[in-house]
């Protein structure tokens, strides 16, 4: 499989399920008179274009073809390979008679022009295909977004065939055997190196395991008018530069400290300081103001004898009334701008009853994260009462929010972005490999940014902070959440790309952030 590369230059594009698509083309088509055949022109050419760049000089290339616009794709990007000097052959999954109409064109014209022609009908046909490295390359065609159910029989014979040919192979829309809704493997699937998908991404493009199965992918123009995608594609969009530059844009030159936002920073216990000093420094290095971290009072002493650029204060304190504690706090919530509640909190009871009547108590914009998640699993509204909210769950704090297990969090991220939401209708960041963030309007959002290296302790406090110090500058709760999201994530690739390590540890994040606002991506 390829490494997975998001496209660029899509930041605000649609995000489409395969059931939009099928809307868009329909349209498309039925209501704009688009002719089918030239919009599956449009598409072969960019698949052939692709191809081309990754085929060997001289090499054979097997296009593989199902029988529906997937396999049509294929064909005609098949003429435009051999127009350009490529050999090929087809490799065609079925009987030939059994095409539909616009792929039927193209497999006439491939009749014509006397290309080899592998039919492959059943075990038997497959098992006699030409052995691994008879070609150079391979164009899966078969499936694109259609598929629903498990593959089996010729079908899943076939794309193991495709899988131990051992080339590169460019993927159609899809890889065939990947859920165009889910990214899940239905059965089996290609690996493919790249995929060049049409309009618009799928959203199986964004959840794994889909995006390793797709490899480098290219989203392609094929004539369908932005506006239809976007009027019938739903309204998740990819976040890029557009959502950055509230964040990043340079402050006036006679701002202030005041101006720029004062963030309270409710977190830290005894053996997890780390949490409050990085969701702490996070939001000062992302222009907040001030900062001041109300820390448990048994670790009140270590995180303020070094607490150089932030202010101190006793946050949750077991031998104070609860009532006092609360209205204490309450009322340092209340001097602030914005607020972040949860990093390296105690996990205690008192914890919990503490955060239970406090919460609803702040009106300022608020990040709920980490143990305040964790603390009101029982009570999810909780979390969305008050001033405006942002929460930013991990997988395992949103199956414990939602009463799922983690893997079916990971299965239906989407689904399980929607139930928090409405559960807390509050903004939520469900924080993962390609972040989704989702708005109580509708609004859904999918970082193509950051990386494995990003997956370590405290990584989630700098987000965190930085989303408070964005609501703290005076930005919406949606807006600070996907700023931050991006913001994060581009920090995290400049870190890895500066240490080239496998890990890259959170105070990096940290020390990274101006270099994203520096060069305005």
């Amino acid at each position: 499989m390829g490494r997975w590369r998001a496209p660029r230059g899509v930041d605000g594009d649609a995000v489409l399920t395969p059931a939009e698509m099928r809307a868009v083309d329909t349209h498309a088509i039925e209501v704009l008179g688009v002719p089918g055949l030239a919009l599956m022109e449009n598409a072969a050419r960019h698949i052939a274009v692709e191809a081309a760049a990754l085929a060997p000089a001289g090499g054979r290339i097997g296009i593989v073809c199902g029988r529906g616009h997937n396999g049509g794709d294929g064909l005609a990007a098949a003429r435009h390979l051999h127009s350009w000097g490529h050999a090929v052959e087809i490799i065609l999954l079925g009987d030939p008679d059994g095409l539909r109409a616009d792929a039927a064109v193209h497999l006439q014209v491939a009749q014509r022009l006397g290309w080899p022609l592998w039919v492959a009908e059943d075990l038997s046909a497959i098992a006699h295909l030409p052995a691994p490295r008879h070609f150079s390359l391979l164009v899966d065609a078969l499936f694109g977004t259609g598929l629903s159910g498990p593959v089996s029989g010729p079908a899943r014979e076939l794309i193991a065939w495709i899988n131990g040919h051992g080339v590169p192979v460019v993927a159609v829309d899809v890889p065939s055997g990947l859920c165009g809704l889910t990214g899940q493997v239905l059965g089996a699937a290609v690996e493919a190196t790249c995929t060049v998908t049409f309009a618009a991404s799928k959203t199986g493009h964004w959840l794994y395991p889909g995006p390793a199965y797709a490899g480098r992918l290219h989203v392609v123009d094929i004539g369908i008018p932005r506006g239809v995608v976007e009027a019938l594609g739903g309204r998740r969009v990819v976040l890029g530069d557009a959502h950055l530059a509230a964040a990043t844009a340079p402050a006036q030159h006679n701002t202030h400290k005041g101006r720029q936002g004062h963030v309270l920073v409710l977190a830290g216990s005894l053996g997890r300081t780390g949490a409050a000093r990085l969701a702490a420094e996070a939001a000062l290095r992302a222009g907040a103001g001030l900062v001041t971290a109300a820390v448990d009072q048994p670790a009140f002493a270590g995180v303020s004898a070094t607490a150089w650029e932030m202010m101190t204060v006793v946050g949750t304190d077991a031998g104070e009334p609860l009532a006092a504690e609360v209205a204490r706090l309450r009322a340092e919530g209340e001097r602030c701008a914005a607020v972040v509640v949860g990093p390296g909190l105690a996990p205690t009871p008192r914890t919990g009853e503490t955060l239970a009547a406090l919460l609803p108590q702040i009106g300022r914009p608020a990040v709920v994260d980490a143990e305040a998640l964790n603390q009101l699993t029982a009570s999810p509204a909780l979390l969305g009462q008050g001033g405006p909210r942002v929460l930013t769950p991990h997988p395992g704090e949103a199956a414990r929010l939602l009463g799922w297990a983690v893997a079916d969090v990971q299965r239906d991220r989407l689904g399980a972005l929607d139930a928090l939401v409405a559960a807390t209708k509050a903004v939520v960041v469900l924080k993962g490999a390609h972040t989704w963030v989702g708005a109580p309007d509708g609004r859904r959002g999918v970082c193509p940014d950051g990386n494995p290296g990003m997956a370590t302790a405290g990584s989630g406090d700098v987000l965190a902070g930085v989303v408070g110090a964005l609501l703290a500058r005076g930005l919406t709760p949606w807006a600070a959440a996907v700023a931050g999201v991006v913001w994060h994530a581009r920090a995290g690739d400049a870190a890895r790309a500066a240490t080239s390590t496998h890990a890259v540890m959170a105070r990096a994040l940290i020390e990274h952030l101006p270099a994203v606002e520096q060069s305005g991506c």
